[in-house]
């Protein structure tokens, strides 16, 4: 996983989340607000979606994350099996999970994704040969 999160709030603009995505190498920021701490995702396809939607980019100063996120994260804790975690991204059609403290599900804590996976799979088979 990657550890660390680099995250928004829901009221950032999406213009000032891909600026964000693009300085820090991600394709997602984990959406963070001060109820419960995780508040949803957004990701490049939800920017790339948004501009579909609205074809005049000029409507991108008007939209925050708040209205492109996906709000239902699926999240999973760090002792959670690799294969456990891969077969969740498989089965639900997703590309990443939030990882959460064991002791606080609200807290993120980092983000793994099906890259991480790809990675330590060619690793593993690095290693085994």
């Amino acid at each position: 996983m990657r550890q660390g999160v680099v995250s928004c709030s829901p009221d950032t603009t999406i213009r000032d989340a891909a600026r964000m995505m693009v300085a820090a190498g991600v394709r997602a920021l984990v959406v963070t607000d001060g109820e419960c701490g995780l508040a949803g995702i957004v990701s490049q396809t939800d920017l790339v979606g948004a501009t579909l939607v609205r074809p005049n980019v000029h409507y991108w100063d008007g939209l925050r994350v708040r209205d492109v996120m996906t709000a239902q994260v699926v999240t999973v804790t760090p002792d959670v099996k690799l294969e456990d975690a891969a077969r969740m991204l498989v089965e639900r059609k997703i590309h990443r999970l939030v990882v959460v403290s064991s002791d606080e599900p609200c807290r993120p804590i980092g983000v793994l994704s099906m890259g991480d996976i790809v990675r330590d799979m060619i690793l593993d088979a690095d290693d085994e040969a």
